[in-house]
C-alpha cells in the first residue's frame, strides 16, 4: 500500500513538473520580453540593438543593422558587440520583415525572432550577446 501510493505521488510530481520543463527548454532557455511598443527611436526599415534593456541606449548609440550581417564586429556597428540587451525591428517592408538576432558569428548560437514591429526588451540568454542577424521572408 506505501509503495503505491509513493508511486502514485511520484507520477504526480513528475505530471506537474512537465510545464516548467517545457517552459524553461524554450529556445535554449531563452525567456524572452517581447512586446509591440515601438520606441520611437528605431528608423524604419532597420533592426535596432540597445544597450540596456527596456531600449534604453545608455551610453552607447543605438546599433542600427538593415541588411543580413553575419558578423557584427565587422560592420560600424560593431560598439554594440557585448553591450546590447534589448533590441526592436522596425522592418524593412513586406518581404525580409522579420529578423534573427544570433548570440554567435556567422547565424550560429541561441537566437531569437522578431517579426517587424515587434522588440524584446530584456532576454536572460541573448544579454550582451548578439553577434549576427538575419532578415527572413514572412512570419517567425
Amino acid at each position: 500500500m506505501r509503495t503505491t501510493k509513493r508511486a502514485l505521488l511520484g507520477l504526480a510530481l513528475a505530471a506537474a513538473m512537465i510545464p516548467f520543463a517545457a517552459t524553461s527548454a524554450q529556445a535554449g532557455g531563452t525567456k524572452p520580453s517581447y512586446n509591440h511598443s515601438n520606441p520611437g527611436t528605431c528608423p524604419a526599415e532597420y533592426l535596432c540593438a540597445y544597450m540596456d534593456i527596456n531600449y534604453d541606449k545608455a551610453k552607447l548609440p543605438i546599433a542600427k543593422f538593415k541588411f543580413d550581417n553575419p558578423v557584427w564586429s565587422d560592420t560600424s556597428q560593431r560598439f554594440i558587440v557585448g553591450y546590447d540587451s534589448s533590441w526592436f525591428n522596425n522592418g524593412i517592408g513586406t518581404s525580409g520583415s522579420s529578423v534573427m538576432v544570433f548570440t554567435g558569428n556567422g547565424y550560429t548560437g541561441n537566437s531569437f525572432c522578431l517579426d517587424k514591429g515587434w522588440g524584446n526588451t530584456w532576454d536572460s540568454v541573448a544579454n550582451d550577446k548578439g553577434h549576427s542577424n538575419l532578415w527572413i521572408a514572412g512570419s517567425c
